[in-house]
């Protein structure tokens, strides 16, 4: 009596199948195995699909409901187009036809690659077929991951959705073109970083202001109008990421995560020696001169709360005790005044006094009041300074960094010619020796000893070279530092109001001594650092 078979059907195809040229689609599949199970004159029970999906993995929805009613024993036969559909994954396919649907008491045929496993003369083609399957999958993982990473140097944006801030530009996707929606957000939270804004405050600035967040516009853009219910609201992670990411300078940095394999499509993060990165690719949204500052505030980590009105304090994150070396915390005087009312004025502690008490440190106390007209002062002293009488300011510079004077420089240059000369040399008299071996001019242990002397004076030059190309570099370094804060210095000279975006800008860190009296009279040390050329004596 022939066996009743309650079929289903299986149909599968991967966004790889369709960009390697296969032309079977999911319907043509439906179709074709459909027929062949009605000629057969068996029961069709289901068909299961899964468009899309790669074979390599076998969590797919439509793979799983069939194993579910064949464990159920809704269906007895699986039917697909051939083992390449079932998967590709030589070890996962071979355990569901050797192992799991027999359990279940189902038969299994690929017709196209004449499979059946009610014949057990054809074992060793399904293995074949099999193991031709997986390598046919790591093939194609390797020609799609070598055309993203040549997209990738070649500047193009590889990615579902654009960065907020950014369209994909209409006549080509793999361009970054300013969005006049959401470009005014971007700038706002990069302003809001300058003046000092920790990702949590900007985060809850965004929040109460109603903006709407990266999410929120790709909800909006599919036709759903609750922003909050669908998109969220704006986290300091967030900001964080917008902050950090160079695209809004206009350069492209991509390849920063990848498949753990071709078979394990969890997502992992790339070290930073991997990633692809490509400068001028788009217009940026940002200036460079902003980026820098926002940089400046990641180094300094200003890590400085907020005031009671929701404000940073000016020199949060910038004020240190000379003494012991910690961060100065800001606190109101809250003074009387004759009217009774309390005063607002601001003044800074030393943070390890303020929290261990005097036997640890004393209170350097500094009214912000005082500390601003110093400041200024001294920015405007030097700026006058740097336009009047750049020689004396760079002198003077370079005497607080105990920086190399030209004539050093200058005899560093020589030495590193003359060594570069005498490496030539050197290699010349190597080859030299050498051929005179070969030609029998020299015994062969005269030979020996004399490259071996050649190699010990050869690693010698070497160290010295590398030992003063590296100085020279510091000098090089240190000379552009200066050059770039004289440009800077220059522009304050008139500077009459100081705030937060202009101190990150000049200033790196100042230091606060203690009060002391000398020769009658109230005295205190104040050392401001500025970027690049660290603290100038008047």
């Amino acid at each position: 009596m022939q066996e009743i078979y309650n079929v289903g059907i299986y149909c599968r195809l991967s966004r790889e199948d369709e960009r390697t040229g296969e032309s079977v689609s999911v319907e043509n599949q439906r179709e074709m195995l459909s027929r062949y199970v009605q000629e057969q004159g068996w029961n069709l029970y289901a068909a299961y699909c899964d468009d899309g999906v790669s074979g390599t993995t076998f969590d797919r929805p439509g793979f799983n409901q069939l194993i579910a009613d064949a464990t159920a024993g809704k269906i007895n036969l699986v039917l697909c187009k051939d083992l390449s559909r079932l998967g590709r994954d030589y070890i996962e396919s071979g355990k569901y036809t050797d192992i799991v649907f027999p359990s279940l008491g189902c038969r299994f045929i690929a017709l196209n690659d004449g499979v059946d496993t009610a014949h057990k003369n054809n074992e060793m083609l399904v293995i074949l077929k099999n193991v031709m399957n997986d390598l046919y999958a790591r093939d194609t993982s390797s020609k799609i991951k070598a055309v993203k990473r040549s997209s990738f140097q070649a500047g193009k944006y590889v990615g579902c959705y654009a960065p907020i801030g950014y369209l994909k530009s209409p006549e080509d996707k793999h361009i970054l073109v300013i969005d006049p929606a959401t470009a005014p957000i971007v700038r706002r939270i990069f302003d809001l970083r300058c003046q000092g804004y920790s990702y949590r405050k900007i985060a809850t600035t965004l929040n109460t202001e109603q903006v709407p967040t990266p999410s929120s516009f790709y909800y909006l853009r599919q036709g759903k109008p609750n922003i909050r219910k669908e998109g969220g609201y704006w986290q300091a992670q967030t900001v964080k990421a917008i902050l950090q990411n160079e695209v809004y300078i206009g350069h492209m940095v991509q390849n920063k995560t990848g498949n753990v394999s071709y078979k394990v499509h969890k997502q992992v993060d790339k070290p930073e020696s991997e990633w692809i990165r490509v400068e001028g690719t788009h217009e940026p949204l940002v200036s460079m001169e902003v980026w820098e500052l926002v940089r400046t505030i990641e180094k300094q980590n200003t890590r400085s709360r907020t005031q009671a009105n929701g404000e940073t304090a000016l020199f949060a994150g910038l004020l240190r005790c000379m003494d012991c070396g910690s961060l100065m915390r800001c606190y109101h005087d809250g003074r009387r005044r004759k009217d009774g009312s309390r005063s607002t004025y601001r003044s800074y502690a030393c943070g390890r006094y303020t929290s261990g008490g005097k036997t640890v440190c004393t209170a350097h106390i500094m009214n912000q009041r005082v500390l601003v007209e110093v400041v200024l002062t001294d920015i405007r002293a030097k700026a006058e300074l740097a336009k009047r009488d750049p020689d004396s300011l760079i002198e003077r510079v370079r005497t607080q960094r105990r920086a190399a004077t030209a004539g050093e420089i200058k005899r560093a240059q020589t030495t590193l010619t003359a060594l570069e000369k005498r490496l030539a040399e050197l290699s010349k008299l190597t080859q030299a020796i050498y051929e005179d071996k070969v030609m029998g001019r020299i015994p062969e242990a005269v030979c020996v000893q004399l490259m071996n002397q050649y190699e010990i004076e050869r690693a010698e030059k070497l160290e010295q070279r590398a030992h003063l190309s590296g100085e020279l570099e510091a000098y090089q370094q240190e000379a552009d530092d200066v050059q770039q804060w004289m440009k800077l210095i220059r522009e304050y000279t008139k500077l009459e109001e100081l705030d937060r975006p202009t101190l990150l800008r000049l200033i790196k860190r100042i230091d606060i001594g203690e009060r002391k009296v000398e020769d009658g009279r109230e005295v205190r040390d104040i050392r401001i650092h500025y970027n690049f050329v660290g603290y100038i004596e008047a």
